[in-house]
């Protein structure tokens, strides 16, 4: 297997803050989640339909009929597809990881338009952090 990491060059150094920012947003996003299906097994009545919320994600409106911690997590989907795509949008190639330190020890990150074992194109990037 290739060594496909290069190390992250001094000017693209604010690309470690943002990748902070993407990785944090992850895991808000990941307990408010959590914080959702704990309601739903406490208060049996409350069902947060995930086919309509999935919609609404997607097409960008958030209804008025959305709890706060529903609209809380569409927003913080929006931030973090936002996120994914400045990271991206700032790494300067692609099909590479390229080395960075965000405090975890040596960490990694890339966003690949290639499927590794088949080798055939994605239909979108896939961002690859290794933390």
């Amino acid at each position: 297997m290739e060594n496909q990491t290069e190390f992250l060059s001094e000017p693209l150094a604010p690309l470690e803050d943002k990748i902070q920012a993407y990785l944090d947003t992850e895991r808000d996003i990941r307990l408010l989640e959590v914080e959702l299906l704990s309601l739903q097994s406490i208060k049996p009545d409350f069902v947060p339909d995930s086919n309509d919320m999935e919609k609404l994600i997607h097409s960008g409106k958030i209804e008025d009929k959305l709890n706060d911690k529903e609209r809380r997590l569409a927003e913080l989907m929006q931030q973090y597809r936002q996120l994914r795509e400045e990271v991206i949008a700032m790494l300067p190639a692609q099909n590479t990881f390229y080395e960075i330190n965000i405090g975890y020890g040596p960490s990694r990150v890339g966003y690949f338009t290639i499927d590794q074992e088949t080798h055939q194109p994605l239909t979108e990037p896939v961002l690859h952090v290794f933390h």
